[in-house]
């Protein structure tokens, strides 16, 4: 994708596109537009040739510059009603009608796109990458993209080409996790997973790469991701990244951890054929955190922050994990297995807590982790749970607003850490049946968090759709990945 920069009205190959608010009043540059459209504008809003109505697409024909033009427009409805989430929208529906249109080169009259408080280098390049974003790696007959060169013109003193350089990081952070996410498990799995990461992050600036392979975490007693990985032929691994620019704003880093179950059977607690399809996103925390990551490192944002990605795959063989099996944590904490298909849990027990040696500021975890969260919250909201005030989470979610990714939290009390001790034989369970299954998996991790400020983001429910829209195709989402950068991008 290329970009060109104008900064006058100086027409260039391709269609012309224009956005239209439903109010022409709000039209910062009316006059302009007006002329390019021989003053037609208002007769072509009013015959309804031209649709102003957020997200709709429409197009005419214009003598512009003694060239006869295509000119496309997408409507913004009230420009009062726009923010962050409403353009993105806008721009993704732009986006997807050039592609399907197999228009490869537009110029794109950004004036007309402007709104209040908006930025729109930050939500043009994030939208353009979710929108046209599409995982075909192994058809042999892949759609082209299209849409090779967008020439921009915006007349203001905004600092365009640098937002849009700065945000296509985010956009691309977003699509890796979605195309690790879509990735068939017996091409992707926690051997090469690491590997992959090693290898896009070994290099980067101000980031350091550590892999653990099986031995060493048997060695170093990282019991619980061994219980959950050893059955497989494909052995666990667990991967740390630090990313510590100069001066960053906090010393202590915050701790971004990740689910990575590269597939997921249930174990001997095994799935039915109905509920195994799909599981190769059972590691879409993982490959979250590792959009974030990218994001993060290549923004250059100047935060302290450490991943850890805790990698395995749940199956079966003699040597697997057994429910009433009895197994000692990183932490020292002895934990009994009553369902190995609660094995998520069980790696992030681990990965917390060897993120908590960090001493950071904040552990922040990511997982697709019970069904249960989806039944409290349908697929359109990420559950979050914390071990502090509400205060504590309230940036966080006020930024998911912001950015259109909904979250909503949930409780944990001395209900849920009353079953999680419920065990006869060891420290803590694995499992409890009874209602509350979001709240008491979201309980059980916090028993690993060292005391550390923690939040806990349930993305089963998020991490993929099964429709898709303008934000992309049906599969994974990338969520929470814009909340988070956004956040970082804004912690102080």
């Amino acid at each position: 994708m290329n970009f060109t920069y104008l900064n006058k009205y100086e027409m260039t190959e391709g269609p012309v596109v224009i956005a239209l608010p439903s109010h022409l009043n709000q039209l910062d540059n009316f006059e302009e537009v007006d002329a390019l459209l021989g003053g037609s504008l208002e007769a072509m809003v009013k015959e309804k040739i031209l649709t102003t109505k957020r997200g709709s697409i429409s197009s005419t024909g214009a003598t512009i510059q003694t060239e006869y033009k295509k000119v496309i427009t997408v409507g913004l409805g009230n420009k009062n009603e726009l923010g962050y989430k409403e353009m993105i929208s806008v721009f993704a529906h732009l986006f997807k009608h050039l592609r399907k249109e197999k228009i490869d080169t537009a110029q794109v009259l950004l004036d007309s796109f402007s709104y209040d408080n908006g930025n729109l280098g930050e939500v043009l390049p994030v939208a353009l990458y979710m929108a046209v974003h599409e995982f075909d790696s192994y058809k042999s007959d892949k759609k082209p993209y299209y849409i090779d060169q967008l020439n921009l013109t915006l007349t203001s003193a905004q600092d365009l080409e640098s937002d849009i350089e700065r945000y296509k990081y985010l956009g691309e952070g977003i699509a890796r996790a979605r195309d690790y996410s879509e990735t068939p498990p017996n091409l992707l799995y926690p051997e090469n997973f690491a590997e992959q990461i090693n290898a896009e992050f070994k290099d980067v600036a101000n980031v350091t790469v550590e892999v653990k392979d099986d031995k060493v975490l048997e060695d170093e007693g990282y019991g619980l991701i061994m219980a959950v990985g050893k059955a497989s032929v494909r052995k666990p691994r667990l991967v740390t990244l630090e990313y510590k620019p100069e001066n960053p704003k906090n010393e202590s880093p915050i701790a971004l951890v990740g689910k990575g179950i590269t597939y997921d059977t249930g174990g001997y607690s095994i799935k039915t054929k109905n509920g195994m399809p799909e599981m190769k996103r059972d590691m879409s925390g993982a490959a979250n955190v590792v959009g974030m990551f990218h994001a993060i490192s290549k923004m250059e944002l100047p935060v302290h922050v450490v991943a850890v990605l805790a990698l395995a795959e749940n199956m079966i063989d003699g040597n697997g994990m057994r429910p009433d099996d009895v197994y000692t944590a990183l932490s020292g904490h002895s934990v009994e297995i009553k369902n190995t298909d609660a094995e998520g849990r069980l790696v992030l027990a681990d990965a917390v807590f060897h993120a908590a040696q960090y001493t950071p500021e904040v552990i922040m975890d990511f997982a697709t982790l019970t069904g249960a969260v989806v039944m409290a919250l349908s697929g359109d909201r990420t559950g979050v749970w914390t071990n502090q005030p509400r205060t504590f989470i309230e940036d966080v979610l006020a930024v998911s607003d912001t950015v259109g990714e909904e979250m909503w939290q949930l409780p944990i009390s001395e209900i849920e850490e009353d079953k999680v001790k419920k065990s006869e034989i060891a420290d803590i369970t694995n499992h409890y049946p009874a209602p509350g299954a979001a709240s008491f998996a979201a309980c059980f991790i916090k028993q690993f968090v060292d005391s550390k400020p923690w939040i806990h983001f349930d993305i089963a429910g998020t991490a993929s759709t099964g429709t898709g829209s303008e934000l992309g195709p049906k599969g994974a989402t990338g969520t929470p990945i814009r909340t988070i950068v956004k956040y970082l991008e804004q912690y102080k």
